[in-house]
């Protein structure tokens, strides 16, 4: 009973409200970040990559809470949490920057800084967004995000080299793995060398043997 009344004593509540009114935070902050990322994404946004930036904000300033002043916790965090693997692989180097976007508000929040954490969130969120912009209304518009499968051959990976030099002058391969179906993905960003051949381009990939799913989307 003496334990229960110390427990409801004013400074442990006060405290447990200013951390939950944290979490509050970084959790309203983190849902402004993820707005921000399916606003500007290309692509679109896997959910999973989007409840991930929420719960990092989250995590971070839960983390930055339990560290406080301690440069002992604070290295026992580091060793705790490098135990930990990940095997996703970030192919967009955007998607890196709001992982580390999420992570500063985080930091910000925990350490007890909300008005620095409100203020970055949503002056870096308003810069991405008119960077967005600014790309849509004057960037490139012959560059596109292009998906199509082959079959397990090595010899398949060169049917469509003499489309990619007829319409493209740029090409990148982003990604190449293996579906459940046996097929070979694979995902490149182009550039062709006339906007205006995207549907002659597309045609032309899609009308070689063994390739298919052809998808086009604009960059």
């Amino acid at each position: 009973m003496h334990i229960f009344t110390e427990f409801l004593t004013l400074p442990p509540l006060i405290t447990l409200g200013v951390d939950a009114l944290r979490l509050l935070l970084a959790f309203a902050l983190g849902l402004f970040i993820v707005t921000i990322y399916q606003w500007t994404h290309t692509k679109v946004p896997q959910k999973s990559f989007a409840d991930t930036l929420i719960i990092l904000c989250m995590l971070i300033s839960v983390v930055m809470v339990i560290i406080g002043d301690s440069i002992a916790r604070a290295f026992s965090l580091v060793g705790a949490l490098s135990i930990i693997r990940f095997r996703t692989a970030v192919q967009d180097p955007r998607d890196i920057a709001f992982v580390f976007y999420a992570l500063a508000i985080g930091m910000a929040v925990g350490a007890g800084n909300p008005s620095v954490a409100v203020l970055a969130t949503f002056l870096i969120g308003i810069i991405i967004f008119g960077m967005h912009r600014w790309h849509l209304r004057f960037g490139d518009n012959n560059e596109f995000s292009l998906e199509f499968c082959l079959p397990p051959n090595p010899a398949a990976e060169t049917v469509y080299r003499a489309v990619f030099e007829k319409h493209l002058v740029y090409e990148r391969l982003l990604e190449k793995r293996i579906k459940r179906t046996g097929l070979v993905e694979l995902t490149f960003r182009v550039k062709l060398a006339e906007p205006d051949d995207w549907i002659a381009f597309f045609n032309a990939l899609s009308e070689i043997e063994n390739v298919t799913d052809v998808k086009l989307d604009k960059e």
